[in-house]
């Protein structure tokens, strides 16, 4: 439950505590942009079954350092060198082992070999298969739309595949003829369910018609498949989405779970007697509440919540122990982040702990070696082990706790000859007296009692998380650079934000920009009062809802000098009628801007353009669907049309966050450029 206090108190108070505790060798060398460009992500660690070896992906900057690509590397559980498996320019990614370890699939959108021409350069995504010892890849599948997920059978011949239907050809052939009007329906991404022989290559596709499939599971003797379906591919539907089993020789799919809110994800129990999914149980579609670890049996019948008094969202995919005896998910916890282990009788309890950022959870076939991603403020993200009590004692109240985590791969060694940026929580009293906590980054070489330039940062969501991970990620903002021209850094997680449980990430819902705008600012006053801050050098910035927030910000306040405005919902009207999830803004308002336009207006910052004074760039991708580029044009002319200093970047080709190198470098130009123009007139 969430902890509400009286505001009696007139001036704030603001404790502190390091977040980070990884040891660490800092180096002295300033970070650059080709620094924070270079940094390689590690994802997707998959355990072999016998446990001997991790497969994971590694995304990194290509040859010609104008995109990223990702490569699948190889490292042993055991300790020694990592190596790349599978690279190709064309990137490769998504490995999963077959049950016996001879083989290890992925996922690729490198051509056929002997394709050559046009088709070579069509080349789609599809399934490739490579001896975890070395040898050459080769292809398994050839559907005829691009490949997003697949999964091994339990007996290793069978793999069952999601894949994109592809355009008819009609539709091919009226664009060609440049006769191709459309409507939206036309051109929805169906996703459809297929099985394929590992032998003979055949595959046949199993789901057809208005039946989108989402996450799916192949029953432990091969002859079913579980999976969750939604009416069409649009992301308000996933809120709507329920669980059906299909036989593996074909059929109408059949029923299971049918219900409100989104059931998902679903996980088929080693011994097939369950089916464990991911759901909001029967509540309303709304995009900020719980979602829970949930099971019903693989004959049907009532689901069960199993994680009803775990406060905080499940995340999937769920991961079962070998007995089915429980099952494994991550989540957030506050600023750090766990892997947790919950029993079928419901009681649950974390396997990892301690400030860092765990998840990403695999384990082998035996559930006693555990791999899952970890970082900190001054680590990057890499894959790391441990071992787990054998199921036998893990089922004791009194089991024994897991040995030390032991990092296994080290993707980024040069960070060590660079400045280290370690994050301290901070926490302060909010509106009401609740307590909200963030994260302060010092500038290198801080002395206490010093007060410097504060850069605020607001995160997305809005029930996204500031966590304690490595302050150099992500990528678009360059926080090094900030910090070595001098600036502290603040991420606040204000009500809203996950990691805090339903309640508080509820607790803006048709409230955006009033408590929410209430607890940053009490925490910006904090670290003023703190004697850290320099008040009349602060500068506010924020993606996504970090950019409603900001452009918020600036409509409320004068006190800060300068503000990037990036990717950001200005009016909540036109964003829902544009946006690729419509839903959203019906969600957190309880209405439509048709039903309560009032509502709509009053938290959208256009509609307080008028009271803008601080010098603000307003950042946006062209292609972003999330939040439409209009989102930005809105923006942007009224400040224009105020005479408020202004400018707007576009970022050609980029979705909702930008993407391509050249491009982030761009960014990390201009935002440091424009902050320093106006926040300390450099």
């Amino acid at each position: 439950m969430l902890r509400r206090l009286a505001p009696c108190l007139a001036v704030l108070a603001l404790t502190t505590a390091p977040v980070a505790t990884a040891p660490v060798t800092a180096g002295d060398k300033p970070w650059t942009s080709d620094d924070i460009l270079a940094l390689k992500t590690v994802s997707d660690p998959r355990v072999s079954p016998d446990g001997k070896a991790v497969a994971y992906v590694v995304e990194s900057l290509n040859a010609e350092r104008d995109a990223y690509q990702t490569d699948v590397w190889l490292v042993p559980t055991a300790g020694g060198e990592a190596r790349a498996l599978a690279s190709s320019t064309a990137g490769d990614d998504t490995p999963r082992w077959s049950p016996d370890g001879r083989w290890v699939a992925f996922l690729s959108e490198r051509p056929r070999p002997g394709v050559t021409g046009d088709e070579a350069t069509e080349a789609k995504r599809q399934i490739w298969l490579i001896r975890p010892d070395g040898g050459e890849a080769v292809p398994l599948t050839s559907a005829p739309g691009s490949v997003s997920a697949f999964e091994w059978s339990a007996d290793g011949k069978t793999i069952g595949f999601l894949a994109r239907e592809p355009k008819s050809e009609e539709r091919r052939k009226r664009e060609k003829d440049k006769n191709d009007a459309w409507t939206p329906s036309e051109l929805y991404p169906w996703s459809r369910l297929w099985l394929v022989d590992v032998a003979t290559r055949a595959a046949r596709q199993l789901t057809s018609g208005a039946l989108h499939v989402g996450g799916f599971s192949l029953s432990p003797d091969g002859q079913r498949i579980a999976f969750s379906g939604q009416d069409t591919p649009l992301i308000p539907d996933s809120f709507r989405s329920d669980l059906y089993v299909v036989d593996a020789a074909g059929g109408a799919p059949v029923p299971l779970v049918a219900r409100k809110g989104p059931d998902a994800s679903p996980a088929w129990s080693p011994d097939g007697k369950l089916i464990a999914f991911v759901s909001q149980d029967g509540r309303d579609e709304e995009w900020y509440t719980n979602s829970f670890a949930c099971v019903v049996a693989a004959t049907g019948g009532a689901p069960r919540n199993l994680t009803v008094a775990f406060d905080e969202e499940v995340g999937g995919p769920l991961s079962w122990t070998p007995d089915s005896a429980a099952l494994v998910f991550s989540a957030l916890a506050k600023t750090a982040g766990h892997v947790y282990r919950v029993s079928l009788e419901g009681r649950v309890e974390p396997l990892t702990s301690g400030p860092e950022v765990n998840g990403g959870a695999s384990l082998d076939r035996t559930g006693e070696t555990l791999a899952f991603l970890r970082q900190d403020s001054v680590t990057p993200r890499e894959v790391w082990a441990l071992r787990l009590p054998r199921a036998a004692a893990a089922k004791s109240r009194r089991a024994a706790a897991p040995e030390k985590p032991r990092a296994l791969t080290d993707t980024n060694p040069q960070v060590r000859e660079l400045i280290a940026f370690p994050k301290e929580l901070v926490t302060w009293k909010g509106a009401d007296g609740w307590d909200v906590e963030g994260l302060l980054v010092y500038p290198p070489g801080y002395v206490k009692g010093t007060r410097v330039p504060l850069a605020l940062n607001v995160h997305g969501g809005p029930a996204g998380t500031h966590t304690n991970a490595f302050t150099p990620a992500p990528r678009v903002w360059g926080w090094p650079l900030f910090a070595q021209a001098g600036y502290a850094i603040f991420f606040p997680n204000p009500r809203g934000s996950g990691g805090y449980g339903e309640t508080f990430r509820a607790a803006n819902v048709r409230d955006w920009g009033v408590k929410d705008y209430e607890d940053i600012m009490k925490g910006v006053d904090a670290l003023v009062e703190r004697g850290i801050a320099d008040p009349d050098r602060l500068t506010v910035n924020g993606w996504s809802y970090g950019g409603f927030m900001t452009s918020t910000v600036v409509t409320r306040t004068d006190r800060f000098k300068s503000a990037i405005v990036g990717a950001a919902v200005t009016n909540l009207a036109s964003f829902t009628g544009t946006a690729d999830i419509p839903e959203f803004a019906r969600s957190y308002f309880r209405s439509w801007p048709w039903d309560d336009p009032a509502a709509y207006v009053e938290h959208s910052a256009l509609f307080r353009a008028g009271n803008v004074k601080t010098p603000s760039l307003v950042v946006h991708g062209d292609r972003d669907d999330r939040v439409p580029v209009t989102q930005g044009w809105e923006f942007y002319n009224a400040l224009r049309a105020r005479g408020v200093p202004t400018d707007l970047l576009i970022l050609p080709r980029q979705p909702h966050g930008p993407r391509e190198p050249k491009l982030l470098r761009t960014c990390h130009e201009w935002f440091l450029r424009w902050t320093e123009k106006y926040t300390r007139g450099r």
